[in-house]
């Protein structure tokens, strides 16, 4: 009977799974997703990694919207691009761009201390990487190169930019269908490591692939959605709502840097299927989109989840309990060297 039982709670997270495979092959014959839009004047975005991709779909939907957009990119001659392009299509969009890279914890505290733009009412993190460089296994903080980029700086970033969040911001993580591939086991370490690619924490213990460490950075930012949205529901009077999302497998730069030298079948295969079905950044905006702007109970009553293609999806963290959810909160903050308490 307890088998029955188990396979019965996973049966739908199976589902959602397969499911998402099957968008990522018939994405583009699929109807259009689109979202309800609102006004957006006198909002605040920061949207990281803006410069391309879903990024890029994220900045430039919201700008049309009238919202003011930070570009947080790492490289300045590509945000000032992407903000040269965004007007061309939204000619008088409010658009600034702002020095970030993810991979320094030091850019990111920069970035924090010299934002002084208003409250910020949609947070959009985004920024990322599926391939690390070249012999870059740590980066300067002695992190992992790929955990640090695409995830640990986010909740730096938000634990930095947390008291200048509006009283009904949303905070939007792109993440994957790679999640459903990650597990952060149960036995993962509270303490801080430093130079050391751990098995059970940021990479699984049979594998430190690129797509086994993009699947473990993916499943952390649906983790994170639901935790920090468990702390937004404890705050008083407060309306923020946190989110992850899948875009669907988007015709972005993402898989540009895939080498001999640094071969994953499994990314080989994602860069294969992307330019021949990719979607474009509207519609692998779409979601996230939708998150960050609208007013509808299919949205806001879903605080904390995962979505895909506009719906709320069932995800291995929706399995978290309290306890793991706090664990994994203590660690985070104690790799980004922070005590991040109510």
């Amino acid at each position: 009977m307890a088998s029955l039982a188990q396979t019965s709670a996973w049966q739908p997270w199976l589902r959602d799974g397969i499911l998402g495979v099957v968008f990522c092959f018939i994405g583009p014959f699929l109807p259009k997703l689109e979202p309800q839009g609102k006004d957006l004047a006198g909002k605040t975005a920061i949207v990281t990694g803006a410069n391309s991709g879903v990024g890029y779909g994220l900045a430039l939907q919201l700008a049309e919207m009238g919202a003011t957009v930070y570009l947080a990119c790492r490289n300045k001659s590509k945000a000032e691009q992407a903000k040269k392009d965004i007007l061309k299509d939204c000619p008088g969009a409010r658009i600034t761009t702002l020095s970030l890279d993810t991979s320094s914890f030091k850019s990111v505290r920069s970035f924090a201390q010299d934002f002084k733009h208003g409250p910020i009412d949609i947070l959009a993190h985004n920024a990322g990487i599926s391939i690390i460089p070249n012999g870059q296994d740590f980066s300067e903080d002695g992190l992992e190169y790929m955990y640090q980029v695409n995830f640990l700086s986010s909740f730096l970033l938000t634990y930095l930019l947390e008291e200048h969040l509006s009283a009904d911001a949303r905070v939007i993580f792109t993440s994957s269908l790679g999640s459903y591939a990650g597990r952060l086991w149960d036995g993962f370490a509270t303490g801080k490591t430093r130079m050391k690619i751990e098995p059970g924490f940021h990479s699984a213990p049979y594998s430190a692939s690129n797509s086994t460490r993009y699947g473990q950075n993916k499943l952390m930012q649906a983790a994170f959605a639901k935790a920090l949205q468990a702390r937004f529901a404890t705050q008083h009077g407060s309306k923020r709502l946190a989110f992850s999302f899948e875009p669907g497998l988007v015709k972005s730069n993402i898989l540009s840097t895939l080498s001999q030298a640094a071969f994953d079948p499994a990314l080989w295969a994602l860069s294969k299927l992307q330019q021949a079905v990719g979607l474009d950044v509207r519609q692998g905006s779409a979601t996230g989109v939708d998150l960050a702007t609208s007013d509808a109970a299919s949205v806001v009553q879903h605080g904390g989840r995962y979505f895909d293609r506009m719906q709320v999806r069932t995800h291995a963290v929706d399995s978290y309990g309290e306890d793991k959810l706090n664990r994994l909160w203590k660690r985070w903050s104690k790799d980004c060297g922070i005590h991040w308490v109510d």
